[in-house]
Order: structure tokens, then C-alpha cells, then sequence
């Protein structure tokens, strides 16, 4: 056993632990639940004192860092103090005499109590406690309470962070405690109430470990540990022993006393813990060597196998002390749920450790207890074996295991769910096939699963179990040519390539009398009826087959009624979207009321009507509705996805025709073939030179098939549509394009804007 840490930074985390303040670093931050993937949930069957310890990329579960370090003791406080008196007294005084009143405002009370003084603090007017100037138990209260508020100026830390302990801990070393130890010793000897000399022997042992010496702390526990309960403070004062120990060097008695606190005193397990660091074997087999039973020595393993990440190696030892003990049941889920790392790569949380070399031989372990049925929970053993089993594509022993772990799971909900999840996963991985059979065999379970109500059970770890299911059944279906019924577990846009699919996909989810099995694949589907319509809709608006979008589009639901935030008929110089939503409009277009315009247009310029205007108005439209305009809302849905802030984070299969410009130069080019004026021609050779701006990039950059790339722009000196621009120059128009477009300045010689 090697060291890992300095001396120096162990003595401020025995000082931490025994102020109540164990300093916890937490690891870096990563996505999804910190335990990584997990379906084997240790907080079914684990004891809730040890869920800290559950495995996690944090330094503890559900914890991280702990910011509560001088608080934690609080609420157990008041209700000690409570008890005491009988609950006499409104623990919200209490709280706030123990926890808030300051060192002044308690002598104020004191002092008034005592009939120097008829001034009461304002914050404490209102107390009942104050009037009752009599009562020894009162009295005996505020005695005590004046000396524990100065003890709290050394041992209190007052931090929030490990980045700032040292520099408050250096303001505490010099503290002169001569007189104070002698009044809280005074206090302690003539005290006859045990409630009160244990709590003044706390007092005095902290103050003998901050401003006297350990040696001095380490005496004085033991001279009076034998008197004093073994409640909460009792541990409490005993890890100031701890920390002495551990000052002077003496790691076995420190380790071994710091196990003791672990124990019994679930308040103080972390820092117990991370104040616990075996230094090597000499001094681990001394600790060893102090205990007086196999459970005392089980919690040192079990300690250890947490701090050293080593989970087989303290099972095994545990195992072996006391076969029953409840010590194993958090490392066999630490040891589960880090082996459930290797098999979930797509899923993983990058953060997760995951210890490749110690893994392969967890699953024998596992068997080999799980076989003896002699742990305090046999079922578990033997749900563990079945799992590890299915991770290890064992199939029909994971089935054996299961069927022997039904017969002795506890009747509970949440056990009898865990059985249930894992022999699913196990049922649906081994399939090769998906059948009828398989079908009716999974629906309940499936079912069971969508439903899951995590506020009902929050024990359980169900999410990732139906992720995977999802995935698994869909690859599966997949394999099988079973098209809709993998895009219903899990959509991959490649379906839509092909509108055959899509058609395919409507007949099924429209389909009356469909089995249990079927209504339960169109409930799991994430597209329904109205996305699909709406996104036939959309992909024949960009196909300029506007008639038969308008037939799609009204049946498309609430898609229809998707309100464009800009006029989709406006041209500019200079795309601005912010500028286009931000204008007054006097029609708001609605998806379907846009396609019915274009309609309505098509059908002028059909007829002969105004066709240069008109095409103009068509060829903004089909502009604006391209990644480029400002209408892009139009083709945002469920299927093709929305807020692309880049065309390269649209879906390759939809970037071709939603950053196209055809149709919009189908139009510009009908438009410039009806002009009358020197202005609608420029107009129309701009607008003609953004299409093929647009296109360059489309080309050059968003549809390379290798990717996005920072391949180096040109300033478009050849685009045509710049080149016969110069023919217009004496129009107001080519002056407005000169001010706004800092590529055709460039492009005619003059300086380019940012």
C-alpha cells in the first residue's frame, strides 16, 4: 500500500474532521446521472447511511463537495437540546440560541437573566425562555452556552470551499485558551448532570486539540470515554482523539479510531472516511490488530475497499470475517455499477472511472458467494450473478440466477422491480429474433416501463434500462426489414429519405384494430400522424409543388398554425433576420397561410398578372424559407429538427434542400425575364448574385462530405450576377447595394466593410 497524499495536506483534513468539517473535492463535472449508466440500483438494497458511497464520478454520491461542514450537527443539536428540556421550550428559540445568537447577545441575556442589566437583546424579546429567570436547567443552559460560543471562534471554519481552508485555519493558531480551558474544565468536573459533562468534555477536548496540543486532546478522551454515553457526541469527541493521533503519527490508532466514528455516527461518515488514509501495510495490520471483533475489522475493510476504489479485494476479506454482514452490500453495488461502464460505451459517461484490469474477475467473485447463499441478502448475490451474466452475454446462466433469486426477493415494490427490469433486459438481449412471441412476452414489461412513474419508486434506475431497450429493439426490427416498427422504439432520420417509409409509417399508426402490441408501438413512437403530414408539407413547398403542400399542411395539426416571425415576401440587400422579425407587419403568416399565398401568387402570375411583381414576391419567399432567410421557422419541426444556428448543424439528409436556392432563382430569373426598368433589373441581378453567394457556400463548405470546414473564402469577384450588376450603375439601387454589401464594393474596387 503506497502513499497518496502529503503529511501536510492529512494534518488539515484531521483538523477538518474533527471540527465537523471534512473538506470533499469534487471531480469534474460530466453529463447525465453522475453513476455513469446504471440498471443495478444500490439504493434498493444498500443502507441509506452508506448511499455517500455509492459508485459516482463525484467524490461522493449525490454530495460532490460538501458545503455544510459546520451545520451538520444542527438539527440533531436542537433536538437534543429539546429532549433535555423536556420540550419545554420552542425548539425555534433553541435553534436560534444555538445556531445564529451571537457570543454578545448570550452574555446580554445572561446578564439580564441574572439582574445586572433589565436590557434584552431585540432578537430575543419575544422568547419564553428568558422569562423563566429561575430554572437550574435554564441557567445550566446559558453557562454552558457562553463558553460553546467561544469555542466556536477557533473551531468553527466558516468555509465554503477546500480552496479557502488554510488561509481561515491560520487566524485560529494562535488563540490563547489557557482561561477558557480552565473554566470549561471547572465546568466539566462539577457538572452532575451527564447530558451537561458531555458536552463540556466535547468543549474542552476541542480546545485541547486546537490550542493546547494532540497529546493533551488524546488524554483527556481517554481518560473519560468510559463515563460518557456512546451517542453522537460521544463520536464526535472521539474524532478530535482521532486527530490527535493522527498529529503525532500514530496512523493505526488514528484510522482505528476514525473507523469508530464511521460506525456509529452516520453524521460524520464522509468525513470519518476521508479523514481515514492507511499509509502503508505495517500500520494497516496495527489497525487491524486493534480491533476486538470481526466487525470492527469488516468496517475497516469495507473503508478501505471505498477510499482505495479496491471493491473484490475488501469483499473477499469481509466475506470471509462475517459472511452476514450488511458491510458487503455496498461494495458489491459499487462493483456492479462500475462494471456496467464496459458495456454501455455509447451511453457512458466519459467521466465514469472504470478499472478494466480489476474488472474480469468480479464476475466469479460474484458466483462464488452468490452460490453459498450464506450473505445477509442471498437474493441480491443472486441478482448480481444473473446481471453480471447478461453483461457477459451469458444468457442462460442469468436466466438460472434470476429464477433462483425470485424465490427469495423480498415481497417489496422495489425489489420485486429490480428482478423484474434485469430479467427483462436479459430476455430482450438474448432474442435473435423479435416474433410474436417475443412481443406478447415484452408488452407488459415494456409497458411497465413508459409508465414508470419514478416519483412512485424513486429507488429504482429504470431510465437507462429503456434507453437501451428502445435502441436494442429498434436495431433489432432493424435487421429484420421491420422498418416502421424500428423507427416507432427509436427515429433515425434516414428514414425519411424515403417518402414510401413515411407512407408506410401513416398507414400503421392510422390503423384501426390494432393489437396491444402495435398500440403500444404507436404510443411509443415520437412522431405521430400531424409530423408526418407536416413534414411531407414542407419538403413539397421546397420542391415548389405548393398545391399538394397546402393538402398536406391542413392536416398537419398545430404545425399548420406555426406563425413565421418575419414578412416572407420582403427582399433585402443585406440578410437580416433580427431586422425583418423586429418590423411591423401587417399580415402574420401562419405555415398554412403562407403556402396558401404562394397559391394565390402562382396562380397571378399563371394568369398573366403583373408577372414581374409577382415572381419577385415568389422568389423572396422561396429565399427566405432557406436556412439564409428569415422565415427558416417554416421548415423546423419534429423531424427535421429546429434552432440550427449554422447550416452544418442541420441533418446532412435535409442540408441540400433547406440551404438550396433553385426554386428562389426559378423566380429571380422569371422575374428579370419581365422587367421594365433599369431598377428591377439590378434588383434582379443581386438577388440572383446572393443565390449563387449562398450556393458557393452550400458547395465549398456545408455539403463537403468530409464536414464542416474553415477552408479560406473567396470575396466572390466571379460571381455573373456581380459582373452584369455594373451595368446598372447609374440606378439607386446599385448605389444602395455599394452602401450595404461589402462584397460587391470589394468586388468594384472599393474598400470592404466588416
Amino acid at each position: 500500500m503506497t502513499k497518496i497524499f502529503s503529511a501536510k495536506f492529512w494534518i488539515i483534513l484531521i483538523s477538518s474532521c474533527c471540527t465537523g468539517a471534512g473538506i470533499v473535492l469534487a471531480c469534474a463535472d460530466g453529463w447525465g446521472e453522475e453513476y455513469g449508466v446504471s440498471n443495478f440500483s444500490p439504493e434498493i438494497f444498500v443502507d441509506s447511511a452508506y448511499s455517500p458511497f455509492f459508485y459516482s464520478y463525484q467524490f461522493y454520491y449525490k454530495i460532490g463537495h460538501e458545503e455544510d461542514q459546520d451545520a451538520r450537527f444542527n438539527n440533531n443539536n436542537t433536538s437534543e437540546w429539546s429532549a433535555f428540556f423536556k420540550n419545554q421550550i420552542a425548539k425555534e428559540e433553541l435553534d436560534f440560541l444555538l445556531q445564529k445568537a451571537t457570543t454578545g447577545s448570550v452574555d446580554s441575556t445572561i446578564n439580564y437573566m441574572s439582574g445586572k442589566s433589565n436590557a434584552i437583546p431585540l432578537s430575543m424579546q419575544s422568547f419564553k425562555i428568558v422569562t423563566k429567570k429561575s430554572d437550574a436547567k435554564i441557567n445550566a443552559f446559558f453557562s454552558y452556552l457562553k463558553l460553546a460560543k467561544k469555542c466556536e471562534d477557533f473551531a468553527l471554519n466558516n468555509i465554503t470551499g477546500s480552496w479557502d481552508f488554510e488561509d481561515k485555519s491560520k487566524n485560529k493558531k494562535n488563540y490563547n485558551a489557557t482561561a477558557l480551558n480552565a473554566v470549561l474544565l471547572n465546568s466539566f468536573i462539577k457538572s452532575n448532570d451527564i447530558f451537561l459533562k458531555e458536552r463540556y468534555w466535547f468543549q474542552l477536548e476541542r480546545s485541547y486539540f486546537f490550542n493546547t496540543g494532540a497529546q493533551q486532546a488524546i488524554s483527556f478522551f481517554t481518560a473519560n470515554e468510559k463515563s460518557m454515553p456512546h451517542d453522537n457526541m460521544y463520536y464526535r469527541t472521539m474524532a478530535y482523539a482521532a486527530g490527535g493521533y493522527y498529529t503525532l503519527k500514530n496512523y493505526s490508532k488514528a484510522n482505528y479510531y476514525y473507523s469508530r466514528v464511521y460506525e456509529n455516527c452516520d453524521v460524520l461518515k464522509t468525513a470519518a472516511h476521508y479523514s481515514f488514509h492507511p499509509q502503508e501495510e505495517k500500520d494497516w495490520n496495527a489497525t487491524l490488530g486493534l480491533c476486538i471483533n470481526n466487525n470492527e475489522k469488516a468496517t475497516l475493510w469495507q473503508m478501505l475497499g471505498i477510499f482505495y476504489a479496491d471493491e473484490q479485494r475488501a469483499i473477499k476479506e469481509i466475506y470471509q470475517l462475517t459472511p452476514a454482514s450488511d458491510k458487503l452490500d455496498v461494495l458489491l453495488a459499487r462493483a456492479v455499477n462500475k462494471y456496467e461502464q464496459k458495456f454501455n460505451i455509447t451511453y457512458r459517461n466519459a467521466d465514469m472511472p472504470v478499472d478494466t484490469v480489476a474488472m474480469p474477475s468480479l464476475p466469479a467473485l460474484v458466483t462464488k458467494i452468490a452460490t453459498a447463499g450464506n450473505t445477509g441478502q442471498p437474493w441480491i448475490w443472486q441478482m448480481a450473478a444473473g446481471y453480471l451474466g447478461t453483461l457477459d452475454k451469458k444468457y442462460a446462466d442469468a436466466d438460472a440466477w434470476f429464477a433462483k433469486a425470485e424465490k427469495k426477493t423480498p415481497n417489496t415494490k422495489p425489489a420485486q422491480a429490480q428482478l423484474r427490469l434485469l430479467k427483462m433486459i436479459n430476455t430482450i438481449a438474448q432474442a435473435r429474433r423479435i416474433d410474436s412471441k417475443l412481443e406478447s412476452r415484452v408488452l407488459n414489461d415494456i409497458e411497465w416501463l413508459k409508465d414508470f412513474d419514478a416519483k412512485d419508486m424513486p429507488q429504482l434506475r429504470y431510465s437507462d434500462a429503456f434507453a437501451w431497450l428502445r435502441e436494442t429493439m429498434a436495431a433489432k426490427y432493424l435487421r429484420q426489414k421491420d422498418l416502421v416498427k424500428s423507427e416507432c422504439f427509436s427515429s433515425r432520420v434516414m428514414f425519411y429519405a424515403d417518402n414510401q417509409n413515411i407512407e408506410a409509417l401513416k398507414t400503421f399508426l392510422g390503423k384501426s384494430g390494432k393489437t396491444n402490441y402495435e398500440k403500444l408501438c404507436a404510443d411509443l413512437s415520437v412522431k405521430k400522424m400531424a409530423d408526418l403530414f407536416e413534414f411531407q408539407a414542407i419538403h413539397l413547398t421546397y420542391a415548389d409543388s405548393i398545391d399538394a403542400a397546402i393538402e398536406k399542411m391542413e392536416k398537419s395539426g398545430a404545425g399548420a398554425t406555426t406563425e413565421l416571425p418575419g414578412n416572407p415576401f420582403n427582399g433585402r440587400i443585406q440578410d437580416c433576420h433580427d431586422c425583418d422579425h423586429a418590423a411591423a407587419q401587417k399580415i402574420k403568416y401562419s405555415k398554412l397561410s403562407f403556402l396558401k399565398k404562394l397559391q394565390e401568387i402562382k396562380s397571378k402570375i399563371n394568369a398573366g398578372e403583373d408577372v414581374y411583381m409577382n415572381a419577385i414576391l415568389l422568389a423572396n419567399a422561396h429565399y427566405n424559407i432557406t436556412h439564409f432567410g428569415n422565415a427558416r421557422i417554416f421548415y423546423e419541426c419534429k423531424i427535421v429538427g429546429e434552432s440550427h444556428s449554422d447550416p452544418y448543424f442541420i441533418d446532412s439528409l435535409f442540408r441540400k434542400m433547406l440551404t438550396g436556392t433553385v426554386i428562389a432563382t426559378k423566380y429571380y430569373t422569371l422575374a428579370l425575364k419581365n422587367t421594365a426598368t433599369d431598377e428591377q433589373r439590378a434588383k434582379c441581378q443581386y438577388m440572383l448574385a446572393k443565390c449563387e453567394r449562398n450556393q458557393w457556400y452550400n458547395v465549398h463548405v456545408y455539403n463537403k462530405t468530409d464536414g464542416y470546414t474553415e477552408e479560406k473564402l473567396v470575396d466572390y469577384s466571379a460571381l455573373d450576377g456581380f459582373k452584369i450588376l455594373k451595368q446598372y450603375a447609374a440606378t439607386q439601387y446599385y448605389k444602395d447595394v455599394i452602401k450595404e454589401c461589402g462584397y460587391f464594393r470589394t468586388y468594384v474596387g472599393g474598400k470592404k466593410s466588416n
